[in-house]
């Protein structure tokens, strides 16, 4: 008498080994579809970065505030530069945390570059909020810029304690 048990378990296990090979595959063409798409290298001011694909180095008025930031919560930065005539926003960008696989509720990080346009000491207002949900603040910080055009750019970034 044959043994059944040993042909039943041969199509069992191709079956499991074909599972198994799709799954593979799968996880790496969509992690391919991923590269180079929203990757940014991490920058301190008058650094270089990487917006998408295309590089850009900071000029010497230019400078960048990256903000850990989680949009699945509903909070996100919004910013508020006191002397518009002085400074302007001239990049903003958002990247996913560099995980292998997108996590439901996991955070990244937010940079806003500004270009200070004239000689100025002034100050942009950061929030991290809710703006659908009555205006909720979870945490405020203030950046304060000193700049003199042929001389030099600082700035430096502070919390502000909760009212």
């Amino acid at each position: 008498m044959k043994n059944n048990s040993s042909v039943l378990k041969s199509p069992f296990l191709i079956l499991i080994l074909s599972v198994s090979l799709l799954m593979i595959s799968c996880e790496t063409v969509e992690n391919s579809s991923k590269v180079g798409k929203n990757e940014k290298k991490s920058s301190d001011s008058f650094a270089a970065k990487e917006s998408g694909n295309a590089e850009r180095i900071l000029s010497e008025n230019e400078f960048t505030v990256t903000l850990a930031e989680n949009p699945t919560t509903g909070f996100s930065w919004e910013y508020e530069i006191q002397d518009k005539s002085a400074v302007k926003l001239v990049d903003d960008l958002y990247v996913p945390s560099n995980t292998d696989k997108r996590i439901v509720g996991s955070g990244g990080m937010h940079s806003f570059t500004f270009a200070c346009l004239k000689d100025c000491e002034t100050s942009v207002l950061m929030t991290y909020r809710r703006p659908w949900k009555g205006g909720e603040t979870a945490e405020k910080r203030l950046v304060r810029i000193k700049y003199k055009k042929d001389d030099n750019l600082s700035w430096e970034l502070e919390k502000i304690q909760s009212e």
